[in-house]
């Protein structure tokens, strides 16, 4: 029960649309991916294309704080 992130259980912060302000990354969003930003971070996201993905359908997440965008990229990339 210590490890459940009461921020997933009580607030929606998967977005369904991406607010100008939110951080792209680079880094494609896989299963275990979503998963860790699901337990580890606490803000607000979407996952959506971008502009710069040339190949694939892949999933790409935005973050509402920058921060959370550079540990997701020191992890995931």
């Amino acid at each position: 029960m210590n490890n459940i992130n009461l921020h997933t259980w009580f607030i929606k912060r998967e977005l369904d649309f991406c607010p100008l302000h939110f951080v792209p990354t680079k880094t494609a969003v896989t299963e275990e991916s979503l998963i860790w930003i699901l337990e580890k971070l606490q803000g607000r996201f979407y996952v959506g294309k971008v502009d710069f993905s040339l190949f694939g359908e892949d999933g790409y997440p935005f973050f509402e704080d920058p921060k959370e965008a550079v540990l997701y990229e020191l992890k995931w990339s």
